[in-house]
Order: structure tokens, then sequence, then C-alpha cells
């Protein structure tokens, strides 16, 4: 009796360990995510965006603003400020004309006074004109930026940018078309400005095909 239990519960425990547990019906996460990744991958990758210029940074801005040229002899200097007069900054001239000064890499205040008018304590001039633009801080001023110079009406250079049509290429952005064309990645700015209202309609995006008006001369009065 004893054995025939014995053989009875051998007889039950290898059957149940034959069997095997029905299959879960588990989501196939592997294959849901590869599905998903395969569906974001066929849409299409935004272009860049040059509005913001990202290759851009806070170490392109000039920082080099009017305070005395170290390179000036500095008796001279100091017989300069001993001797000088207060400054109209409204009027230079009698007779004048505003004519658009584009500021160059490395340049500042006291270096464009002392190249267009010879003096360098004309810089408070040219930045009173320019206030708005260049902000309350007077040191800082930026490559390819425009600004206002009094000129003598005769001798005052007021010409206007002419233009050529440049056809966006794939894989163009402003940065990369003004370092080809105009020789300075930096110079995107002048770009921007000029086709603004073309890129803007087109949410901020070059797409190839698109017609830019690109500069004959970056600066039309050099």
């Amino acid at each position: 009796m004893r054995k025939s239990t014995l053989l009875l519960i051998v007889f039950i425990f290898v059957s149940c360990g034959k069997q095997s547990a029905p299959p879960l019906e588990l989501q196939d996460t592997e294959s849901v995510q590869n599905s998903s990744e395969f569906e974001r991958a066929k849409l299409p990758a935004p272009q860049e965006a040059t509005f913001a210029a990202e290759e851009s940074s806070t170490a392109d801005m000039l920082e080099h603003g009017p305070a005395i040229d170290m390179n000036t002899d500095k008796n001279t200097v100091a017989e300069q400020q001993k001797n000088e007069i207060k400054i109209d900054p409204e009027v230079l001239f009698p007779d004048f004309a505003w004519e658009k000064y584009m500021v160059l890499p490395n340049d500042y205040l006291i270096k464009i006074a002392k190249k267009e008018y010879g003096d360098f304590r004309l810089w408070r001039n040219i930045y009173a004109w320019n206030k708005d633009n260049i902000g309350n801080n007077p040191n800082i001023i930026y490559p390819y930026n425009f600004l206002n110079i009094q000129k003598e009406r005769i001798s005052a250079k007021i010409a206007e940018p002419t233009y050529l049509a440049y056809t966006v290429k794939s894989g163009d952005n402003l940065w990369n078309i003004s370092g080809e064309k105009y020789g300075d990645a930096k110079s995107w700015i002048i770009l921007l400005w000029d086709n603004e209202e073309t890129i803007k309609a087109n949410a901020g995006i070059l797409t190839p095909g698109m017609t830019l008006k690109l500069r004959e001369k970056l600066d039309p009065n050099a």
C-alpha cells in the first residue's frame, strides 16, 4: 500500500514538471520601441534655424571701449584732456549729412573717432549719436553693425548697397554663406538684415532653392 502511494505521488510530480505555463500576453516592448523609432526616423529632420546662428558667441563681442588708448603718449593725452573743450554732441559740422560707418573687427569708439575725425575725444559724439543702438555700455560694439556718423555734407558718403541674387543650396546657413561670399562668417548679421523678411516668412529656415540678396560690397561706402 505504501509502495503504491509512493508511486502515485512520484507520477503526479513528474507529470506536473512536464507541463509549461501558458504564455503571458505581454506587449512586445522591444518591437514597439523599434517601430516608434522607425516612425520618428522617417520624419524630416528640421533644418538649422539661421536666425540664432549658434556658432556665434559672446567671444565675438568686441569689448574694446572708449577708455584711453594705452598706446597714446601719456603726456599728449594729459595735455589734450587739460585743453579739452566741451563739445556739442548733437552737431559737429554746421552743414552735415549722416554717413553709415560699418564697424570692423577690432574696432572701438576711440579708434573710430581717431580714424574718422583725427581726434579720439570725439568718441563721445559717436556714442551720443548711436546710444540707442549701442546701449548703456560704450565699451561694447559689434563688428558688422553700422553706426551713424556726421560728415560735412559735401564729403559725406551716402551710397546704398547693391545686390546679387544667391540661390540657397542644401546644407547652407547664413554662417557659411557669409564666410564663403564675404570672407568672414561673423558678417552673417548683414545677410540676415538684408533678407530678414524673406527668412521670417519661411519660419526662420533656409531651404534649398530660396533666393537671398547678397551684397556686392559689405560696406557700400568703403
